[in-house]
């Protein structure tokens, strides 16, 4: 089926849920008029506020909810939990899919299979056991921590799947797991931390398949890696993405960052319409042997809330962390001080870690300005950062 006709036979069942009749109410818009790529591109976007507002009302209230309800997985936001409601279709739907991508990162329904995520009130290890299980591979439910018992465990059943976080693969991998062919990582930044997956293969002393995910809790999967490693590949069948300028909300061109929007193609409870995620991205069309197209180059970057303009260039500061993440010297903490000399922008940085020689800074001068565009004027090291905001922006007085 069409990407067209599939988002228009999921606006139909859109239009039966109140909190969405009530934005195309508001908009006057009529879901029979959706007759091309370019109408559905006027519907009003969904913003994380409005929705968390339905969604954190009680089942008999939301609107979001059905009575086909069947699992309930809760995600945090600040201070709160909201939740995140699953059909049986649902769920087969998620798991046919990601059933899909297992056979691409070479995986086999033979595998053994070791999942260290949560297993309480978040999706994580539910919703990579519930794959496995679909797809044939034989699953132990771990969870986290006891790396004694988990090294031993993945020995006594020659564990070849390991989901976990990176830093503790690396962990487990010290301590001896030879059986190990593939990782899907997930809970950190990854592939978007240059020299990550270097150092988690050379931690296995030898050549292991390393998957990599983007998901978040309501809407699992987006993307995932394949074992021939030409970046995440948009679950395309899944969910449909658009990626926006944060500041005008017009598209930009594949290939240029902005802001990543999720529409749900097939999804019976708290689905998601035109979902400003606010999180900062690039989609690619490249061609995989896998049979996907549609792929982000590095995972997400940052976030599009804290944009500014510096010298004509869109700048989004929460890229530096990620950045910094590239140097085991240095910590993600960080702040950047913007001013203007005699009308000019003026960008420094205070980066917390040990002191860097000048050949380090040199290199982390050159990939700041390789990821954002921009020269920093100034980069200083310290060993420790007060607790302040991370962005002084000087011009107008703000920080944050």
């Amino acid at each position: 089926m069409a990407v067209l006709e599939q988002l228009q036979a999921q606006l139909k069942h859109l239009d039966t849920i109140d909190f969405y009749r009530r934005k195309f109410q508001q908009a006057s818009m009529e879901i029979g008029d959706i007759n091309s790529l370019e109408d559905f591109s006027k519907i009003p976007f969904t913003n994380p506020k409005e929705f968390q507002a339905e969604i954190q009302k009680p089942p008999s209230e939301c609107s979001l909810y059905t009575p086909e309800v069947t699992r309930v997985n809760l995600s945090p936001s600040g201070q709160e939990l909201y939740p995140v409601y699953q059909t049986n279709q649902d769920l087969e739907f998620m798991h046919q899919v990601c059933a899909r991508s297992l056979q691409a990162a070479g995986v086999t329904p033979q595998d053994m299979v070791a999942v260290t995520f949560g297993y309480h009130l978040f999706i994580a290890g539910l919703f990579y056991q519930g794959q496995f299980e679909y797809y044939g591979s034989k699953v132990i439910p771990l969870g986290p921590g006891e790396s004694a018992r988990a090294v031993q465990l993945i020995n006594d059943y020659q564990i070849g799947v390991l989901v976990s976080n990176p830093t503790f693969a690396m962990k487990l991998a010290e301590a001896g797991i030879p059986s190990v062919h593939t990782i899907f990582v997930g809970g950190e930044p990854f592939t978007s931390v240059q020299g990550y997956p270097e150092k988690v293969r050379a931690a296995f002393e030898r050549d292991i398949t390393i998957i990599d995910s983007y998901s978040m809790a309501l809407c699992m999967p987006i993307a995932r890696s394949c074992r021939h490693n030409n970046g995440l590949h948009i679950m395309d069948e899944f969910v449909y993405t658009e990626v926006i300028d944060p500041a005008s909300c017009e598209p930009v061109p594949l290939g240029e960052k902005g802001e990543l929007v999720l529409t749900h193609l097939r999804k019976q409870a708290s689905p998601l319409l035109r979902y400003r995620t606010g999180d900062l991205t690039v989609l690619e069309n490249k061609t995989c042997a896998c049979g996907r197209e549609l792929t982000m180059p590095q995972s997400v970057m940052g976030r599009t809330d804290d944009m500014l303009k510096i010298k004509g260039v869109k700048f989004w500061p929460s890229q530096i962390a990620t950045i910094l993440r590239s140097y085991p010297q240095f910590s993600p903490k960080y702040r950047v001080v913007v001013d203007s000399l005699k009308g000019v922008d003026t960008l420094s940085l205070l980066v917390e870690g040990k002191t860097g020689d000048a050949v380090v800074l040199d290199k982390l001068s050159t990939h700041l300005k390789s990821e954002t565009l921009l020269k920093f004027n100034e980069i200083r090291i310290t060993e420790k950062i007060e607790d302040g905001p991370s962005v002084v922006d000087n011009r107008k007085g703000r920080t944050f």
